[in-house]
């Protein structure tokens, strides 16, 4: 063996070079596997630290979301009340039936035996049914809303019949409307989803909604029941509820001469009103008529509108489906129902501007005194048409003969745009316009409704820089042309120019109360400024109440009060026919306060657009005036301002008949006396033996009835004769020739153009012998 073979044997022994590189190989690879361990450690160590501590909300959030299922609890909706505590809306409980596909799979329900039973009980149709329980993309399947529970027991009846699980139902709650489409659009609605859309429901949906409840229960896999599970519930707070200061029966009373408005004259464009209480600044009644059912809101309210959309709708369907025409049509059809529907949840009070006309005189005065600029002593002419420096045309006056030589309460009376021209000029466009802007009419009245418009007005540069624009704009403007305020704002800064001069902010809202019925919020009386001075307030009311005593405004009158107004008629000077030509379209209004001894109430009618065919001559004196006239005789004594009877007006008044049958003719005759009642006597008898009127029958004051002392007293009814177009001593001649009995209404004189223009007793009803009938009577000359 050589020597390099053998081993040297107790001395350190180098490693070969493989056997090295091994070593230091496994060494690293021990090192580095223990690295990468520890980082691996640390890098999940720190995303757990991350998860658990920082982000243990979002992750626990997650984890309940995954484990449980929560079911909505709809909150019962706030009521809404009158200032009597006569509701307005309320809410009724009911239940959405909805399906659940997934269960209906996993349960393996027969969807076909299911729709066919579900469609029969809910009106629906089969193949929808069946198309919403074989999607399981959902777990929620809507069939069908807020139904009552006579259908709702009717399914639960048949899903416990034949043990079907997938079918829920879930409560809910339907808002309700009892008085149908009174004041429609100052409450508005509430949509599917229970949200307030339109009118209070919208302005105060937030206190009205209330807050929503749930129930939440623990769910397995593929939402599937768990061993151990529980049940949550988390009571829904009931909505605050509200009180008006809307008072139903003057709303009703509104309503009721509007809608009768609009059948007499024929008004085109419906007609918008309301009551404000001139010191508080309480809407008692607001209108626009030609308004909706909120109980059906999405239904067209006007039949004749809805009949041509129907039709529409027909011709689109007698195209192919995929045809252009069709597509058209069914575009037309569509864009249409939405404008109807707009239309007709529209607030026109609050929501629109228009010409008031005459009626924007009484600011023009009352700017006009309270600044000194004009006095009632000055004198204005009018020869029915000036030329005026700074302004092209000529200016007319309404009355084209002109009204001469009148004072300023004449020129009032008289609503003579010539002399409130002059007034205008003489008070200066700049002083003009912050009186107009002191009555409110550069700004929103700040009513608690929706969509309350500015009103449209002009620049005040356009007022009194007259070198530059002339004096046109300011002559316009001074009887209420080319301006557009809206009724609101004109009622508003009406009630100031007689409540002593103070502007004050209007509301609808006067408490609002929690689920006791305790108040946790109150609105009233807001007064914003002085605009004139109560010197000026009175003056002005001596003034208005003389515009319906010997003015334009006579129509208004109503006996046993002291009214006061100012009629309006204008021209829409923006609209245009296909010619491009003004149309002869007008808005005629009134605004009447009362009483005038000590001013409580205004209220404003406007009718848009009366029809020139009726035959009537188109002017707030004629046909707006009447109409307030009307309203506040029915609403007055409701509110306990109680008719004080001149001497002369007692003839316009009822007395019940007295019953004087089986007395002598002088007892009878001193009885009569008493009631304020004459007689005539039939017959030779010493006893009354029949009496007409009969006994409690109504009958005006002063009138001369029949008294019978024989067996001659006729039998039998009268049938009721149009007397519509006659004057007061033909109308009186032929009642009294029938045997029947005259009220006259409206205005008292008794000149060649006061004529009969509505009786409550229609043409042609048989009625019995001595009945009284009320007939309006109307000065039917040229009235502004």
């Amino acid at each position: 063996m050589k020597h390099r073979d053998v081993p040297k044997v107790g001395k350190f022994t180098r490693p070969k070079p493989e056997q090295v590189s091994d070593t230091y190989i496994r060494k690293g690879v021990l090192w580095l596997m223990a690295a990468l361990g520890v980082g691996a450690f640390l890098i999940v160590g720190l995303r757990l630290a991350k998860v658990m501590l920082l982000e243990h909300d979002y992750y626990e959030s997650k984890a309940i979301s995954n484990q449980t299922r929560s079911t909505s609890v709809t909150a019962k909706r706030g009521s809404i009340y009158d200032r009597n505590m006569d509701p307005l809306a309320a809410s009724v409980s009911v239940e959405n039936i909805f399906l659940d596909p997934l269960e209906l799979k996993q349960n393996k329900v027969d969807l076909d035996f299911l729709a066919e039973h579900l469609s029969a009980l809910l009106d629906l149709e089969r193949e929808s049914i069946l198309q919403k329980a074989k999607d399981t993309t959902m777990r929620y399947k809507i069939l069908k809303r807020k139904q009552p529970k006579e259908i709702c027991d009717k399914v639960r009846d048949f899903l416990g019949q034949y043990g079907i699980s997938g079918v829920h139902l879930e409560p809910d709650s339907l808002r309700y409307y009892p008085n149908d489409s009174t004041a429609s659009q100052l409450l508005g609605f509430v949509n599917m989803e229970n949200v307030g859309t339109e009118g209070i429901e919208s302005y105060y949906n937030r206190s009205l909604e209330g807050t929503a409840g749930a129930v939440i229960t623990t769910k397995g896999n593929h939402e599937t029941e768990m061993l151990y599970s529980y049940e949550t519930y988390y009571e829904a707070e009931q909505g605050q509820s509200l009180v008006l200061t809307l008072d139903l029966s003057v709303q009703r009373g509104l309503e009721k001469q509007m809608q009768d408005a609009i059948d007499r004259y024929d008004v085109l464009n419906g007609a918008f009103g309301m009551v404000m209480d001139v010191h508080t600044g309480e809407i008692l009644a607001m209108s626009t008529m030609g308004g909706f059912d909120p109980n059906a809101y999405q239904q067209i309210h006007d039949p004749e509108t809805e009949k041509e959309l129907q039709e529409l709708y027909k011709r689109a369907m007698t195209y192919s489906e995929d045809s252009v025409e069709r597509q058209e049509l069914l575009k037309e059809y569509n864009t249409g129902v939405a404008a109807a529907r707009l239309k007709q949840w529209r607030n026109r009070c609050v929501c629109d501007g228009y010409e008031p006309g005459s009626t924007f005189k009484v600011l023009t005065l009352a700017a006009a005194l309270d600044s000194g600029s004009v006095n009632l002593q000055d004198h204005f002419r009018c020869g029915g048409a000036e030329k005026f420096e700074g302004r092209s045309q000529i200016l007319n006056c309404w009355k084209s003969g002109g009204h001469g030589s009148q004072n300023t309460a004449q020129s009032l009376q008289n609503s003579c745009n010539l002399a409130f021209a002059h007034m205008g000029l003489r008070t200066g466009g700049e002083t003009l316009y912050n009186y107009y802007e002191a009555f409110g009419l550069m700004e929103k009245t700040g009513i608690d409704l929706p969509g309350e418009a500015k009103g449209i007005f002009h620049k005040k540069a356009h007022l009194a820089d007259n070198k530059t624009y002339g004096t046109s704009y300011l002559i316009s403007t001074s009887f209420g042309q080319t301006i557009k305020p809206t009724a609101i704002q004109m009622v508003r800064a009406i009630a100031s120019v007689v409540n002593g001069g103070y502007l004050l902010e209007p509301y609808v809202v006067s408490h609002i109360l929690d689920e006791e019925g305790n108040v946790v919020q109150s609105n009233g009386r807001k007064v914003l400024r002085q605009v004139i001075s109560k010197e000026t307030s009175e003056i002005m009311c001596r003034l208005l109440e003389s515009v319906v005593s010997e003015g334009t405004a006579k129509n208004a009158n109503v006996a046993g009060y002291r009214i006061g107004g100012k009629t309006g008629t204008s021209e829409k000077t923006d609209q245009r026919n296909a010619d491009g030509q003004m149309t002869k379209d007008k808005i005629v209004s009134f605004v009447g306060i009362a009483p005038m001894e000590s001013p409580r109430y205004v209220v404003l009618v406007a009718l848009d657009t009366p029809n020139y065919a009726t035959g009537q001559y188109v002017s707030g004196g004629v046909m707006a005036a009447p109409t307030v006239g009307a309203v506040l005789e029915d609403i007055l004594p409701y509110l306990g301002i109680m008719p004080q009877y001149e001497d002369r007006e007692l003839g316009r008044t009822n007395v019940s008949m007295p019953d004087v049958e089986g007395l002598s003719k002088y007892e009878a005759e001193k009885r009569l006396q008493e009631a304020c009642l004459s007689c005539r006597i039939i017959g030779k008898g010493s006893k009354v033996l029949g009496q007409l009127p009969g006994k409690g029958k109504p009958v005006p004051c002063y009138s001369t009835v029949v008294l019978y002392t024989d067996e001659s007293m006729p039998e039998g009814k009268i049938r009721v004769p149009s007397l519509y177009g006659l004057s007061p001593g033909e109308v009186t001649q032929t009642l009294n020739d029938l045997g029947l009995y005259l009220q006259a209404k409206g205005t008292d004189s008794t000149a060649w153009h006061v004529l009969a223009t509505k009786q409550d007793i229609p043409p042609g009803t048989e009625v019995e012998r001595g009945s009284t009938i009320c007939v309006t009577f109307t000065d039917t000359k040229d009235l502004d």
